[in-house]
């Protein structure tokens, strides 16, 4: 279950639980206060009609040696006529023996009707389906013996209660409904920073590490928003700057065995020429030469592209270098590509020395002569020239091949960066 979904429910259910016991405690408090009306009303019409009876019945006790059945009942007669209009009943018992009853319907058991002497009973009590506030007591005067028994209607009390409890019902379902909905749009709302925080981590795990939150409030949840855009750009940053430093590490390994490849070419060339070809003793010795030559450029190479490759602050000893000797250099180790493509070399040297380390020099003239010579057509030119100007010394190697296109000629100095990227 979502946090959303937990926090709706929990807040749903404190609201029905607090609203519920709220109605509960209305409902019984306005009952109980209609019931106690209801009872303190009946209990005044019981003592009035009581009164009334007594005083009539002490009035004419002179007039009869005692009373009996016949007589009791005419006179309780006329009141159970009068009252039964406004769902009164009364009974009157003389002794154990009921002498006059307007109640409609009949009662199996009477525990009302044990009392003694100035005692009282009252209960509530439910004939067929009606409900009936009951008070039983005994006559004062003119005999202790005749028992009074005031009933009265009392089903509005109980309907009463039950129209509160359908109504209570009826306005809880609505007041719930109306509540949920808008606690679902209020708990959406509250969430939806939350949710946004999880959706752009969810896609950021996935690798979109561009992806960040736009929450805007000044409350935890925007703060935290805040931090998680500053993990996210963290995040970003390193994972960059790996990414950056892979493919540098990847565009080194390739660059490594392009600069190896010469070489190696070189070594392998002067080896199967020296056991295949015919050739005089200078020869051989001019070849073994080349061999241990090139082996140890690569040696010195390899250790040299290794250290640039760990960014260390090495310093480079300078060292004079004679051009025209190491352009020899180069044009005797592309000699091959050269005699293929029949591409003529010239060289305009108007400064023949510099300063530099050899190894690298003679690394980076290989390396842009051999691409100018991939670069030219067959039967072509490339120029070599050397100048000393106010702007300091140049060294420029020119061909007329196809060029490199504006947007890899802003990356031609980027470390071991390469146009084509089979090579």
């Amino acid at each position: 279950m979502k946090f959303w979904q937990k926090t709706y429910l929990s807040i749903i259910l404190i609201f029905l639980i607090a609203f519920d016991a709220a109605i509960f405690f209305l409902i019984s408090r306005s009952y109980s206060l209609s019931r106690e009306q209801f009872h303190s009303t009946a209990l005044n019409e019981q003592y009035a009609i009581q009164q009334s009876l007594q005083s009539r019945l002490a009035d004419v006790s002179s007039l009869y040696h005692a009373f009996n059945a016949k007589n009791l009942r005419m006179y309780a007669a006329p009141y159970g006529d009068y009252y039964a209009g406004q769902n009164i009943f009364i009974e009157l018992y003389y002794g154990d023996d009921v002498v006059y009853s307007n109640f409609p319907s009949a009662m199996a058991e009477r525990p009302e009707l044990e009392i003694g002497a100035g005692e009282k009973n009252i209960l509530e009590r439910n004939v067929d389906g009606i409900l009936y506030y009951i008070v039983a007591n005994r006559l004062d005067e003119p005999d202790p013996d005749i028992k009074f028994v005031y009933i009265k209607n009392i089903q509005a009390l109980a309907d009463y209660k039950a129209q509160m409890i359908y109504q209570a019902v009826m306005i809880g379902v609505i007041v719930s409904a109306v509540l949920s909905v808008l606690t679902l749009l209020l708990v959406l709302t509250i969430t939806r920073p939350i949710r946004m925080l999880n959706q752009a981590s969810e896609e950021i795990a996935a690798g979109y590490y561009q992806k960040r939150v736009g929450v805007k409030s000044n409350d935890e949840i925007g703060e935290f928003a805040r931090n998680f855009n500053s993990m996210a750009d963290s995040i970003e940053t390193h994972i960059r700057q790996l990414s950056d430093l892979t493919e540098e590490r990847q565009r080194f390994i390739d660059y490594l065995a392009h600069e190896m490849r010469t070489p190696i070419t070189a070594i392998l060339g002067y080896s199967e020429f020296l056991r295949y070809a015919n050739h005089t003793e200078e020869e051989g010795a001019q070849a073994i030469a080349y061999i241990i030559h090139q082996s140890e450029r690569m040696k010195n190479l390899s250790q040299k592209l290794m250290d640039l490759a760990r960014l260390t602050n090495m310093k480079i000893v300078l060292q004079t270098i004679n051009l025209n000797e190491t352009l020899a250099f180069v044009e005797k180790t592309l000699a091959q590509i050269i005699e293929m493509k029949r591409i003529q070399v010239k060289k305009n040297l108007q400064v023949g020395r510099m300063e530099g380390d050899k190894d690298l020099i003679e690394s980076l003239l290989l390396n842009i002569v051999e691409n100018a010579l991939r670069a030219s057509p067959d039967g072509g030119e490339i120029a070599v020239k050397t100048r000393l100007g106010a702007d300091g010394f140049t060294l420029t190697v020119l061909d007329y091949g196809q060029g490199i296109s504006d947007e890899d000629r802003r990356k031609v100095f980027e470390p071991f960066y390469r146009v084509d990227k089979s090579r």
